[in-house]
């Protein structure tokens, strides 16, 4: 990285411009589930936009509207209690969270549901649908048990008191419902416990044995678990109520035989009535098959997204910045988070950079975690303003408590950087997230969408960045194909050939010498680990030579490395790795020394760089590509 410091052209950044969105009144629909069942959820459209269109006016087309008695006018929350229609200690304690007015979906479903009607729900995550299902069922609770509408001393509660269940596709967004529930029953005596995987079972089998439960929220997995250990002492033979949340996810991640299992271990609805309330963002055919198993006769749809109303995707612009190499990807980054932290503390009014990072394994994300906490740790240059900008990592090898912590840290904080894996691309509600940033090629179009979902919510603005290596470009282009990306070239080092010495601009150089600093400090068992990720992240580039000639460049280029780290014979011979150049096969042996600096390592061999069709367009929709 220090020998490219000499020579490069600027570039004048571009203004991001944002589209405006336009809001109406919602509205509540009779669906016609026969007719939407026979909607395909994909279509080979020419553009991934065009598809979610015509999804929203096939939807359009299959149910009848009705008139929208769902709000009956309500707006305020207060305006329940004064009706008679929920506890007022229930109203307080949403009053306590600084919430007074409903949002849309709240104010189309909630009366709806407190009639006890069975309902399924389209809103776009972050709108304020948990406390639109929270609200009903918390109600339910009550009617059916005044006993527990007050605060009160001891109460005498088992592990079979459940009187509502709520299934959620993740642990992260099993535990904010489970936290949104308890703030809301704050008042009461009802008692509300989370069962989720990545925690102890023993530990909260514990909790709900001695403290009971009349509210459960869980993943599908720990739920059928618990529920099907005979020794665990937790049921539901009284259940009023049922949510799926996320029910789109629930399908997709295959929750549905768990989900089924679950079911046939709760009271017949037949011999005990329950209410069941279905959410999702979206509504492919498999969530509507589903509505037709699990709700009552007479369940009302509610929409909340209009067909006027422009998809996230195409809302947030969105901009693709080109790397010549593994090598300039964290560079690059350290690049746009110090423009935009610098932008948002002078410009005024604008709102602190907040921004997930994505990264499509568990390892580059701690490695980053890791190079940007040292970046933070710097006043070279003035750029300590970046150390007023926390940076959290949430991924799949941190402990539940850990993930947690994270969650709520960045949730709580104004500005900051959660650098994660794909356990935060669905569900999570983050308010005021201004960047969502994806380092490296995403599996597929639904993954990229998801992730640029957790930016714009709750009408406010937002950006989507998408960093690429050269080589990466060609299977990107297919994998997201029709996408509303533009190219982006205002980041420098990002265009840095770092294996040509040249001559460069102070600020370049700058950022590529404070990155190559923070590298120095990195654990090598980390870079190992994150090198070893890479050959499997990165199978489907078109020659294993070019991968490991790319992965060269990284190591000496980017880590400051004399050779990669070392494969393992047993994965070299899985990787078919045997044979090439540029590769290590063997034991790695690395050393600390000298205030962390990598020592020790033996040269591999000539270093050539992974080339790739990296200038050529994106395709027929995406010809600046």
């Amino acid at each position: 990285m220090l020998g490219a410091l000499r020579r490069y052209s600027a570039f004048v950044p571009r203004t991001l411009s944002s589209a405006a969105t336009r809001a109406s009144a919602p509205r509540t629909q009779a669906l016609n589930l026969n007719r939407l069942a026979q909607l395909k959820s994909c279509v080979p459209a020419r553009s991934f936009s065009n598809a979610i269109r015509w999804q929203q006016q096939a939807l359009a087309e299959a149910v009848q509207e009705t008139e929208a008695p769902a709000g009956d006018g309500f707006t305020k929350f207060q305006e329940l209690a004064d009706r008679q229609l929920v506890h007022q200690n229930v109203i307080d304690a949403i009053k306590r969270m600084g919430i007074e007015t409903m949002t849309e979906v709240q104010a189309a479903t909630i009366n709806t549901a407190l009639r006890g009607t069975d309902i399924i729900a389209q809103a776009k995550t972050g709108t304020g649908k948990t406390i639109a299902f929270l609200l009903p069922i918390l109600q339910r609770i009550l009617e059916n048990d005044p006993s527990l509408a007050t605060r009160s001393g001891w109460r005498q509660t088992t592990a079979s008191d459940i009187r509502a269940l709520i299934i959620s596709p993740t642990r992260e967004l099993a535990e904010q419902i489970a936290d949104e529930a308890r703030k809301l029953c704050r008042g009461t005596n009802v008692i509300v416990q989370a069962a989720v995987g990545g925690t102890m079972k023993s530990q909260m089998l514990r909790a709900t044995q001695r403290q009971g439960c009349h509210l459960l929220v869980g993943t599908p997995g720990r739920l059928r678990d618990i529920l099907s250990d005979p020794w665990s002492g937790v049921a539901a033979p009284g259940l009023d109520a049922l949510v799926l949340d996320e029910a789109d996810r629930l399908m997709d991640d295959g929750f549905w035989p768990s989900i089924q299992d679950i079911m046939g271990m709760l009271p017949n609805p037949k011999d005990k009535d329950r209410q069941t309330l279905m959410f999702s963002a979206t509504m492919p055919r498999e969530v509507l098959h589903v509505a037709r198993q699990v709700l009552k006769p007479g369940y009302e749809f509610v929409s909340t997204i209009r067909e006027d109303d422009a998809p996230t995707l195409e809302r947030v612009p969105q901009k693709v910045v080109r790397a010549d190499g593994f090598e300039n990807l964290m560079p690059a980054l350290y690049e746009l988070a110090m423009r935009e932290t610098r932008k948002a503390e002078e410009v005024p009014d604008a709102r602190p950079f907040k921004a997930i990072v994505f990264f499509n394994s568990t390892a580059e994300t701690s490695l980053a975690t890791a190079i940007f906490n040292n970046l933070r740790s710097s006043s070279r240059n003035g750029r300590a303003f970046l150390s007023r900008t926390p940076v959290l990592e949430i991924h799949g090898k941190l402990t539940q408590a850990q993930r947690t912590r994270a969650s709520a840290d960045f949730k709580r904080l104004p500005g900051a950087m959660l650098f994660s894996s794909d356990v935060t691309a669905r569900g999570m509600d983050f308010p005021n997230v201004t960047h969502v940033i994806q380092v490296g090629c995403p599996s597929n179009a639904e993954t990229y969408i998801h992730r640029i979902g957790r930016t714009a919510r709750a009408g406010k603005e937002g950006e989507g960045w998408l960093f690429l290596s050269k080589v990466e470009l060609p299977e990107a282009r297919q994998r997201l194909r029709g996408l509303p990306i533009q190219p982006d070239d205002t980041l420098q080092s990002a265009n840095v050939n770092m294996t040509t010495p040249a001559q460069l601009p102070a600020p370049v150089a700058g950022v590529l010498t404070d990155v190559g600093n923070a590298v120095k400090s990195v654990d090598p068992s980390l870079l190992s680990a994150t090198y070893r990720a890479y050959l499997g992240v990165y199978q489907w580039l078109p020659t294993k030579q070019l991968l490991v000639d790319s992965l060269a460049r990284l190591s000496r280029f980017g880590w400051g490395l004399s050779s990669p780290p070392k494969v393992p014979p047993g994965l070299a011979s899985k990787l078919r790795l045997n044979g090439l150049q540029n590769v290590n096969i063997g034991v790695e042996e690395t050393s600390l020394r000298s205030g962390g600096r990598l020592q020790g390592l033996r040269s591999g061999g000539s270093h050539r760089s992974g080339g790739g069709n990296g200038r050529q367009g994106w395709g027929n929709d995406n010809p600046a590509w």
